[in-house]
């Protein structure tokens, strides 16, 4: 008799397919929620499923529960969705060592929510001695997670993680309209060190006090790395060794190519401690691993799952990403962009005039795969003989991401993380603005 729900449904499987792999997964998140300057909301949330994958006859069954009661039926369901499968050009991954990577940090698992209160009540009382009118919202949240993957071939892999993340932000009501500036950071260790976010937000409105006009035009800009990730979609997307597989990526078939300016580097790399989207191997059990997407500009990898490697007569990069419902598809882990040379400072002091650009609204008004890009600039300024002169509105960036990153002044010689992203600021030589000056 097996100890446990799957183990139970591997062998229950077995009975009657070629081979099967289980994962299994269980989670629970607690978070605090401020708004509007008071608390809203304390939240717990649990999790547990499972998910069966199965090939029987060349083809691909899948079935996902969350009602552990009944095994039977979920292999049952993942028999019958194999007779409609996908056909497999892949085998599950057999036994294998693992590096170690940090993904767990019990100081996560110990970190009493009161704390959280207690940091978020404070947090707002520091906004508000500086402006009464500020509407201050503060989200604090831990996550602790266990799977465990296992398959026909041996394979048996358990791991436990934790997530930590904060985040702050103020509203300004006036009458010329609203002024939002919102700030945080995650990781899988406790990051509750919110005062630099604060100092950057109330900085942030004090640049802002001034709005400014300005006319449209082609500018200097500089992205922070809190607002570059918009423009980097295209290429993270455009790696996916799905959207190839398609041919509805802009960098199929350009492998070894020139696709950016030779100072940029970006790779993908989930052998990280402790980043956001870490992991020992991926969700098929393929073993983690840095990828280089871009060395020097230059396209090196797509990134791929199992079957997706296999249609494409390739080899799994280790992006296998899903959940116990679903199937397992190409993703990235971290993405990490190289920095440059140039310190932030020395960006903005560099121009005569130009844009500073730090949060952007919506990435998707234009065909985001071809690289057109269309942003509404939310949180900018002016820079003017190297100083900033005040905040720009109701303005919007636009151009192909093809063309601007290879038209490049010079990268940050800092990254920072955002997400699950790693990047440094960009100086952009010339990107065309929609200004709002009549």
């Amino acid at each position: 008799m097996k100890n446990n729900i799957e183990e139970k449904i591997l062998d229950l499987a077995l009975k009657n397919s070629d081979s099967a792999e289980v994962i299994y997964e269980e989670g629970e998140s607690r978070s605090i929620s401020f708004e509007n300057n008071k608390l809203k909301s304390v939240y717990t949330k649990s999790i547990r499923g499972i998910g069966l994958r199965i090939i029987k006859d060349g083809k691909i069954g899948f079935s996902s529960t969350t009602d552990f009661r009944k095994p039977e039926q979920l292999v049952t369901n993942a028999l019958e969705s194999a007779k409609f499968g996908q056909e497999a050009k892949f085998e599950f991954q057999p036994k294998s060592q693992f590096k170690d990577i940090k993904l767990y940090d019990e100081n996560v698992v110990d970190y009493p929510i009161e704390k959280g209160i207690q940091i978020g009540e404070e947090a707002i009382e520091r906004a508000l001695s500086v402006n009464p009118d500020y509407e201050c919202g503060v989200s604090i949240g831990k996550g602790v997670g266990k799977s465990r993957l296992i398959n026909s071939k041996g394979l048996d892999v358990s791991t436990q993680s934790t997530s930590f993340g904060t985040g702050f932000d103020i509203l300004l009501v006036e009458d010329k309209g609203l002024l939002w500036v919102g700030e945080g950071e995650s990781s899988a260790k406790v990051v509750d060190n919110i005062d630099k976010h604060i100092t950057k937000s109330l900085s942030d409105l004090k640049l802002a006090e001034k709005e400014v006009e300005i006319s449209t035009s082609a500018y200097p800009v500089v992205f922070t790395s809190k607002a570059v990730g918009t423009l980097l979609s295209t290429f993270e997307s455009g790696c996916n060794g799905k959207l190839v597989q398609k041919g509805v990526s802009p960098l199929t078939g350009k492998l070894g190519e020139k696709i950016m300016d030779e100072r940029i580097t970006i790779y993908d790399d989930p052998t990280i401690d402790y980043a956001d989207g870490s992991y020992v191997c991926d969700d098929e059990g393929v073993s983690a691993r840095r990828t280089p997407l871009f060395e020097s500009g230059v396209l090196k990898n797509y990134i791929y799952d199992l079957q997706t490697a296999g249609i494409m007569n390739a080899k799994s990069t280790g992006n296998g990403t899903r959940s116990f419902a679903s199937q397992p598809s190409p993703g990235n882990s971290n993405v990490i962009v190289g920095p440059g040379e140039m310190k932030f400072e020395d960006m903005t002091k560099d121009m005569k005039k130009g844009i500073l650009v730090d949060q952007v609204l919506g990435g998707g008004q234009s065909n985001v795969l071809a690289g057109e890009f269309s942003v509404n600039i939310d949180l900018g300024y002016l820079v003017e003989n190297g100083e900033i002169v005040g905040r720009v509105k109701d303005c919007m960036v636009a151009g192909n991401v093809f063309d601007v990153f290879n038209n490049i002044v010079a990268l940050g010689d800092k990254s920072d993380w955002h997400g699950s992203l790693k990047v440094p600021p960009f100086y952009f030589r010339s990107i065309n603005l929609a200004g709002n000056k009549n």
